[in-house]
């Protein structure tokens, strides 16, 4: 099963999901900018209002001054009087000074409270937004003196507005990022839950796979392993299942066999034959009751191997692999054309060391025979290929399957047999079918660092 790559990493969606975050933020920040500067310019701080403001500050100032009773030149009073009062410039002018020459040379006194301390840019800006009112000093020996006020809170709400806009562009970047990382989050949770249900023993309950990053092949991952496990577990129920019908009719069927057995043997050994043709008739039928038997117990055999505990180790000695295989082969031809299949051995040239156990690997060629005569075609021959192959001892056997009847199906054990002795052995079993023609092939590793024929690398 090919494995399919995630369509975008996890790190690289945060990372594009971070900058729009960001972007959105930024387009946020400058249009709550241009709207906060405009409700201050145009709606909150109009110029009528402004100027209105000014003129009650500018009455304030005066009743101040009046109560203090002090001129227009104590700058004592003045500045008690822009104390405590932020977003206020007010200057007095010796009007007389100020008429002759330029109006800076009249200036008595001018004050700026809180940050504003930029009158002249103020000024030049706003100098339509000063509100001048001459003033009689009766008591600075009659001098007339212009008082000009200024209320300037702009600068200090739109400061205020930018702060409000840095906090909601951040709560707004924060939030969009809060959503991607949430629904990432949502789904580790889920996949969380999920496992925890397979590990409770619940494999009916399907890994949700969504998106295209790690998760998601993580999820795939899972979700195959699930099918994989439950698809082991089918087997080996139905394996368990078939070994049990089978070990509870050998318990039962492999007394009449060999009661018929021990009776034969006994009448053909005590003479109770009444003459030869009797007798070779009793010994005939002992000897189908007894490969009954041993047919019986190789399956016996075959369930206790598959089955059996996989780290036993298996006693092994060094053979020479053309040899042990030739042999091992010729005796499962001699019973196959017995039976009238038509064999075709093509050995290659070349052999090397191999570690193996002869009697296991007996069972293996066995099985592979048994197997030819119950689902073989007779009609087509049976090939059989042996030679070295990239460094391993290789026997490939094909054969014409015939057509399916209305028996029953293998239980597999057989193969199942096969494939670990096999593993056992450090080598590989294999099949596969190929239209009507059935392939098995195995192999085991060389351990000789002989010279190989030429022809160990041809492809079969």
């Amino acid at each position: 099963m090919t494995k399919k790559k995630p369509g975008m990493r996890l790190g690289v969606m945060l990372v594009m999901c971070t900058l729009f975050s960001g972007f959105i933020a930024a387009c946020a920040f400058f249009g709550l900018e241009s709207a906060g500067e405009y409700l201050i310019d145009r709606v909150i701080y109009t110029k009528e209002a402004i100027r209105n403001t000014e003129k009650a500050l500018f009455n304030e100032f005066l009743d101040h001054m009046n109560v203090s009773r002090a001129t227009l030149s104590n700058k004592g009073a003045i500045q008690a009087f822009v104390k405590d009062k932020d977003d206020l410039m007010l200057a007095v002018y010796d009007a007389q000074v100020s008429y002759l020459h330029d109006e800076t040379d009249g200036v008595l006194y001018t004050s700026v409270s809180d940050a504003l301390a930029m009158y002249d840019l103020l000024q030049d800006e706003y100098a339509d937004y000063w509100y001048s009112c001459p003033v009689m000093s009766s008591g600075d020996i009659m001098r007339s003196r212009v008082v000009k006020v200024m209320y300037f809170p702009m600068y200090r709400a739109k400061t205020y507005a930018m702060y409000v806009n840095l906090a909601c562009s951040f709560l707004l970047f924060v939030g969009v990022l809060y959503a991607f990382i949430r629904g990432k989050m949502r789904y580790i949770a889920l996949l969380s839950r999920e496992l925890q249900a397979i590990e409770g023993g619940d494999l009916s309950r399907p890994m949700t796979v969504k998106g295209r990053d790690e998760l998601t092949s993580l999820a795939r991952d899972i979700e195959n392993m699930r099918l994989s496990f439950i698809e082991r577990l089918e087997n080996e129920e139905r394996m368990t299942k078939n070994a049990s019908e089978l070990l509870t009719a050998m318990s039962h069927d492999l007394r009449t066999p060999l009661t018929s057995l021990i009776g034969y043997l006994d009448i053909v050994d005590l003479g109770k034959c009444a003459n030869p043709e009797q007798a070779q008739r009793y010994i005939h039928s002992g000897k189908l009751k007894a490969y009954q038997i041993k047919e019986m117990t190789d399956k016996l055999f075959e369930y206790f191997l598959v089955y059996s505990s996989a780290d036993e180790e298996m006693e092994t000695e060094t053979l020479d692999a053309a040899m042990l295989f030739g042999q091992l082969w010729e005796e499962s031809a001699m019973a196959l054309e017995s039976d009238g299949f038509a064999v075709t051995l093509q050995e290659a040239e070349g052999s090397c060391a191999v570690k193996a156990n002869p009697t296991f690997l007996r069972r293996v060629f066995d099985n592979l025979v048994s197997n030819i005569r119950k689902y073989a075609d007779r009609e087509e021959p049976v090939i059989v290929i042996l030679g070295l192959r990239n460094g391993a001892y290789q026997m490939e056997v094909r054969n014409g399957l015939k057509e399916k009847s209305g028996s029953a199906e293998s239980s597999g054990i057989g193969l199942a047999s096969c494939r670990k002795i096999m593993e056992s052995h450090g080598g590989v079993f294999e099949t596969e079918e190929r239209s009507d023609v059935f392939i098995a092939r195995i192999s085991l590793p060389g351990y000789s660092d002989r010279t190989l024929d030429s022809n160990e690398n041809q492809d079969w």
